[in-house]
């Protein structure tokens, strides 16, 4: 039987189906230094417990490039971080400085200070080429720890963990891969090099590609193990070079459960503060286990001593002769945590640390011997007296140092991505201060872990309940209201959200980024003009933030405004020229406008920031089809389907592309598997059913049509050919 005419003339036709599928897409010279200057590599590795590694003893451990490290070169036994958290413990290796010193104290809401004058700075106006290749938000370089490096890469991948927000991690293998792209390059010019490559890994969740878990390690072994083969790679290159310096190190440990702590953060005992002290090269003996006690403060003023370049004036000291084998007096070390203190209202935490003792100072006090409790399990604050009270008094001495303030206001998207890392408080406005002692109210913080954040984006519905007990037993952690807010938006109830963060506002402590989310959930909420007040007048009070921006760009695309949500994304990208998700909205825009040279233009930027973005590939097949380049539309496309097999909008646009390439057969299954990923959309199901009619399944398009008037009712052309078919 011959379908009716007036149908194929309307609606078969491979430039039909592409028609409803692509359409709706919618500095001042330096001298050149000796050439005997050795290449200096710093590494530093996130969240590492010394005690982990072989060469710390750990049997279970499979590390053989920083066993291998040790044994060329000096281990220090013991080495004390100064900060259980990313940004302040980096700011002292970096800068020899405590964060009495520096003045961070926190993630997110401190930027390095200029006073606080980085290693890097002094490597750089040396004649050193200097780079930093970081993998975690904390370090991105809107914080400061970019100043002395002349490439500074901190390009963190889109990801697609639906428990964590977006560009807040990069992986080991991908870090590396940038360092070595980068020392191929300066491996052409003859000054020495200076470079920083950091890894992220060991951070929780602990997620190590499968043939690192091999044989039963733990996940967070793994994770270890992981970055321990990707140093490897990153050895053989530098000291392929030519003689180099290596120091390697870790910004802090990992409770993993000690004292109740399930990451880090809170606690200043030796799970979190201790870490491995690896030195090699030029000048170091090999096989030397130093005994001296080595800081985060020392790393700067050993690396400048070992390289030749004069001394300069920090809290820290150089640890070479201690790397020789030379026993050096123990110098005390100073920690804190100030985390529990800005995000919670708690006690503030601050420790002193001898090679033996220490003492940590809280609302009840603890005093620990280290050489008779490693661990830390039996305060002996009230049979010491004495000491508790010798060793406050040297903890008070460096407490009246005049602290720089390197404070600065938190916007949405750094608070987003901090809590996506555990940091659930992620900065803003300081909370009610209650003095709680850490150590009463941890529970609460593993329980909002575990089943707030953790939980909020994938079991929205579960972390709503935990959440709302967490506040009924102590209402001033005000960070869970803000989590809840995230946990109602996920569950699709944004005007819940909405009432959780008009009682921040209540309470006086709506930060700018909790106003941002305000003004996202008001967006969703049906209530646009109150969101783009709302992120109107946050813009205004936080000019250089850019995600006010986005979301009134959001308002504006919801509202149809193209060229206001333009104006947007372009003046994000004056404040941030790489910006991701300005780049994708200009994208976007472009397609809408017809511009497909400028739309590629924007997606293309964005896979040179990240290879792996799918979005950015598909909607790269989307320009490809605009174009008239089908092939090169199906070979994006299918790679992007190949990354994310499971994302709809790839499957929806490959099957349009190879239904308008005429290969419907092939289309349908692709079509198929998109609508099972969701959503079931009108446009979607229409080129199901058009791509159904074109072969001749007169049921099947039937059925699509059908389906696809329940979900869009008003679709007066689809009706008429439901009827014309004889299936209305």
């Amino acid at each position: 039987m011959a379908w009716p005419r007036p149908i194929l003339k309307r609606l078969s036709g491979r430039a039909a189906i592409a028609a409803v599928l692509l359409i709706a897409s919618g500095c001042s010279r330096q001298a050149a230094p000796p050439r005997s200057r050795p290449n200096v590599l710093l590494v530093t590795i996130d969240t590492q417990r010394a005690d982990r590694l072989g060469c710390y003893g750990y049997p279970r451990a499979v590390t053989p490039t920083l066993d291998g490290l040790a044994a060329r070169g000096a281990r220090f036994e013991v080495a004390v971080a100064h900060a259980p958290l990313t940004a302040p413990s980096h700011a002292s290796i970096l800068t020899g400085l405590t964060p009495l010193g520096h003045g961070v104290r926190d993630n997110g809401a401190y930027v390095l200070p200029a006073s606080a004058r980085s290693v890097a700075e002094d490597f750089q106006q040396a004649g050193y080429r200097t780079a930093g290749f970081v993998s975690g938000f904390p370090l991105k370089r809107r914080f400061g720890f970019e100043r002395g490096f002349s490439v500074y890469d901190d390009n963190l991948p889109r990801g697609k963990d639906a428990r964590r927000t977006a560009y807040v991690e990069r992986t080991a293998d991908r870090t590396t891969d940038a360092a070595l792209h980068w020392l191929e390059q300066a491996g052409r010019e003859p000054a020495p090099l200076f470079l920083w490559v950091h890894y992220f890994d060991p951070h929780a969740p602990y997620e190590a590609p499968a043939e690192f878990m091999a044989g039963g390690a733990s996940p967070y072994d793994g994770e270890v193990a992981f970055v321990d083969a990707q140093l490897a790679r990153l050895l053989r290159r530098v000291e392929a070079a030519g003689p180099a310096l290596v120091l390697v190190t870790g910004d802090h440990g990992e409770s993993l459960g000690e004292h109740g702590e399930d990451t880090h953060g809170i606690f200043v005992y030796d799970a979190t503060i201790r870490v491995p002290f690896l030195l090699a090269g030029p000048g170091v003996p090999p096989g030397v286990v130093a005994r001296t006690v080595a800081r985060g403060i020392d790393v700067a003023p050993t690396l400048l001593d070992l390289a030749g370049l004069p001394a300069r004036a920090t809290q820290g000291r150089s640890l070479r002769r201690a790397a020789s084998g030379e026993r050096l007096p123990d110098e005390p070390a100073y920690a804190e945590s100030l985390h529990s203190q800005l995000q919670y209202g708690w006690a503030p935490l601050h420790a002193w640390r001898t090679s033996r003792h220490k003492l940590i100072e809280a609302p009840r006090p603890e005093l620990y011997d280290l050489e008779a409790d490693p661990s830390e399990s039996h305060d002996r604050s009230l049979q010491d007296h004495a000491r508790v009270e010798a060793m406050r008094r040297q903890l008070q001495r460096a407490l009246a140092t005049t602290t720089p303030d390197a404070t600065q206001a938190v916007d949405a998207e750094t608070k987003e991505r901090l809590a996506a890392l555990g940091y659930l408080g992620g900065g803003g406005s300081p909370p009610v201060l209650t003095g709680r002692d850490p150590k009463d109210g941890i529970g609460l913080v593993t329980r909002l872990g575990r089943n707030g954040m953790t939980l909020a984006r994938t079991e929205p519905q579960k972390a709503i309940r935990e959440l709302t007990a967490l506040l009924a037993e102590d209402p001033g952690m005000l960070v869970v209201l803000r989590t809840r807010a995230v946990a109602y938006a996920a569950a699709g109830r944004p005007a819940d959200a909405v009432r959780d963060l008009r009682e921040l506002e209540k309470r006086g402590a709506l930060s700018a980024e909790d106003a941002v989310v305000l003004g996202d959930n008001l967006r969703l909420s049906g209530r646009p003009d109150e969101a783009v007040r709302v992120l109107q007048r946050t813009l205004d009070d936080n000019p250089k933030f850019v995600q006010p921006l986005l979301s009134l760009a959001a308002v504006h695309v919801q509202q149809r405004d193209v060229e206001a949500a333009a104006a947007a994304y372009a003046k994000v990208l004056e404040l941030e020229p790489d910006n991701p998700e300005a780049h994708r909205g200009l994208g976007d825009v472009a397609l809408v406008r017809g511009d497909v040279e400028q739309a590629r233009r924007h997606f293309e930027r964005i896979l040179e920031l990240d290879p792996g973005d799918v979005g950015a590939m598909t909607k790269l097949g989307v320009v490809s089809m605009r174009a008239g380049r089908r092939d090169d539309a199906i070979r994006l496309l299918r790679g992007a389907v190949e990354r994310d097999p499971k994302k709809a909008e790839a499957l929806l646009y490959l099957a349009g592309a190879l239904a308008a390439s005429g290969r419907p057969s092939e289309a349908v299954p692709f079509f198929e598997r998109a609508l099972a990923a969701g959503p079931r959309s009108a446009m979607a199901l229409n080129g199901l059913g058009l791509t159904r009619l074109e072969l001749g399944d007169r049921v099947g398009a039937a059925a699509a049509f059908r389906e696809s008037l329940r979900v869009e009712p008003n679709q007066p052309e689809i009706a008429r050919t439901l009827r014309e078919l004889g299936r209305p």
